[in-house]
């Protein structure tokens, strides 16, 4: 029997998606053509151009600033995942997890607790920094973030290709019953 999809989880877990892709594209921005110094660096040869001559660090400053909307969205969007995490347990609470008896599912089963698990740490260390509470373990802080981001970005991958592969097996359909709700 295939496992059949509530429309709650199913705008849950698109939402999620949505989410994640976000955050995603805004680390990725923020890590290669929006980076402080890239911007910066283009402001100053720009202002050089034109006869206003800046410092490194002042081309940083407004290399910041410059950024700051698109960063913006990454607090947004990862207070969206802390929320949409508060819906899903509560979604389990109501409803349980779905389990199959099938053994290969309870095993997928226990990876995505543990995504959940990474989900609820990176929810927390990004409110953390987001609020300002992690002190002088900021450094720290931000290093489990952000290496928690990339643990759930290759999730993401995982899942994808488990999302490819369950079509050309017994549960094909799984995308049309996650879209719809019925194949």
């Amino acid at each position: 029997m295939q496992r059949k999809f509530s429309s709650s989880f199913r705008i849950w877990h698109w939402l999620q998606a949505i989410a994640m892709f976000g955050l995603f594209i805004t680390v990725v921005l923020r890590e290669s053509v929006m980076h402080k110094s890239q911007i910066g660096s283009i402001v100053k040869t720009k202002l050089a151009e034109i006869g206003t001559v800046i410092t490194d660090e002042q081309a940083v400053v407004i290399g910041k600033a410059v950024r700051s909307p698109m960063w913006d969205w990454h607090i947004y969007l990862g207070i969206a995942v802390a929320i949409l995490l508060v819906w899903r347990i509560a979604l389990v609470i109501k409803n349980g997890f779905g389990f199959d008896e099938n053994a290969h599912m309870q095993k997928v089963y226990k990876l995505y607790k543990a995504v959940y698990l990474l989900l609820a740490i990176m929810s927390l260390s990004g409110l953390t920094l987001y609020w300002k509470l992690a002190g002088s373990a900021k450094d720290t802080v931000e290093t489990v973030h952000m290496y928690l981001g990339w643990s759930l970005f290759a999730f993401i991958v995982v899942h994808l290709i488990g999302v490819v592969l369950a079509e050309k097996s017994d549960q094909s359909g799984l995308v049309s019953r996650m879209i719809n709700g019925a194949e």
